[in-house]
């Protein structure tokens, strides 16, 4: 009885070994078959080494049944290794092969590729300057696709990476984009970015294209647009349009007259600093932002009054930009005196607003105010006053303590 015991005992040992032999060779397979493309995914775009992605590509090409993203990710990894690596392909000789590779593959894209490239701009990886290259140097091929998905929206967080491609293609994709204008299917703002796109390159064959589409088009901003485009191309009667248009009752309009105006000569400044007061944000950032070439004092005041007004953070950073380049150039005066008193007997709720004034104050030019004003005024006892008794905000001190810093 012992030794029948003892054999099952044995045969009980051995099924236990068996069935954890085949585990261990199970999960050993199971590695072995990780397919190549998530490596070499993750170290292109999750990485940006692109010289160790290549391999697992190139594996990876190999061994996947549909192709598509391993090809689309090897012509990424060739084109950022020639672009963020190349001491290294040089240390390897490995340049020329790079680039013959990159040359090639870019001759072979299709539309699938495309549209992976596409995917990519999407998700916003370390590769994206790369992907939007590669996609221009494809050239018109990429048009149709980028404006069908002007209507699609499927890879609409890529529109803007779009824009950037269009105007690297250039006038060789005018043929292309001029139609889209009319498309009805295509959004206003999409339709707004080619024309300025249009408008940017400088073709003055184009003219009378602009103005046969434009007898076409029933929206007002669009036609604006076109204005401001036919301006840049030498129709420089144009002028008196885009600036009256800062006064349309049509928003569209006046995005896009304020968008233009800093392309004139010499607007009207009561028309550019009473924009400053426009219901709109995107007209006041523009005008803002036209002010520092159209340099105007008069405009102080009201740029002074959007840094603490329902403007958006663009527009209020804007302004900061434009307020430092006038007291750098003399136009400000007793701008500083102004900041203190709005931040220390005002309640700027908005610490955004405080950091910016702050932000402002440290500025030289706003340095030099302060250290040259009247010492009846004793702007730097109130800055430390303040920052003493009322600053609650440590990012807001933070600033106010290097501008007390310099004035000691």
């Amino acid at each position: 009885m012992l030794e029948g015991e003892n054999e099952r005992n044995m045969k009980k040992f051995l099924t236990i070994c068996l069935i954890f032999a085949w585990v261990v060779s199970f999960g050993c397979k199971q590695e072995q078959i990780i397919p190549e493309i998530s490596p070499g995914r993750t170290k292109l775009l999750g990485a940006g080494l692109a010289v160790e992605a290549v391999e697992h590509l190139k594996r990876a090409e190999i061994e996947e049944e549909n192709k598509v993203e391993a090809q689309t990710l090897l012509l990424i990894a060739y084109s950022h290794a020639l672009s963020k690596e190349s001491a290294l392909l040089k240390t390897r000789n490995l340049e020329t092969e790079y680039q013959k590779e990159r040359t090639r593959r870019l001759a072979e894209l299709t539309d699938s590729h495309i549209r992976m490239n596409f995917l990519i701009l999407k998700e916003k990886h370390r590769v994206q300057n790369d992907v939007i290259q590669i996609l221009a140097d494809k050239g018109t091929d990429v048009i149709p696709l980028i404006l069908n998905d002007f209507t699609e929206n499927k890879y609409r967080q890529a529109h803007g990476d779009f824009f950037s491609i269009l105007r690297k293609i250039g006038r060789e994709g005018f043929d292309k984009i001029i139609p889209a204008i009319e498309n009805p299917d295509i959004p206003l703002s999409a339709k707004a970015n080619i024309i300025q796109i249009i408008g940017e390159k400088g073709d003055t064959s184009l003219q009378q294209r602009l103005e046969d589409v434009k007898k076409k088009i029933a929206d007002d901003g669009l036609k604006m647009e076109i204005n401001a485009a036919l301006y840049r191309l030498g129709n420089k009667e144009y002028s008196k349009q885009i600036e009256a248009g800062l006064t349309d009752k049509h928003v569209g309009v006046r995005q896009a007259a304020a968008r233009s105006i800093q392309l004139l000569n010499k607007p009207t400044s009561t028309k550019l600093i009473g924009a400053l007061k426009d219901t709109d944000d995107t007209v006041r950032k523009h005008i803002v932002i036209a002010l520092q070439k159209h340099i105007n004092a008069n405009a102080v005041d009201n740029l002074f009054d959007i840094l603490t007004n329902d403007s958006s953070d663009k527009t209020k950073q804007a302004t900061v930009n434009t307020l430092e380049h006038y007291a750098k150039n003399g136009l400000a005066s007793g701008l500083a005196h102004r900041l203190i008193t709005l931040l220390t007997t005002t309640k700027v709720v908005d610490h955004k607003d405080r950091i910016r004034i702050t932000q402002l104050l440290g500025k030289p030019s706003l340095i030099e105010q302060i250290s040259n004003a009247d010492p009846y005024d004793n702007l730097p006892s109130k800055i430390y006053d303040y920052y003493d008794t009322k600053e609650d905000n440590t990012l807001v001190k933070a600033e106010l303590n290097k501008i007390l810093l310099i004035l000691e």
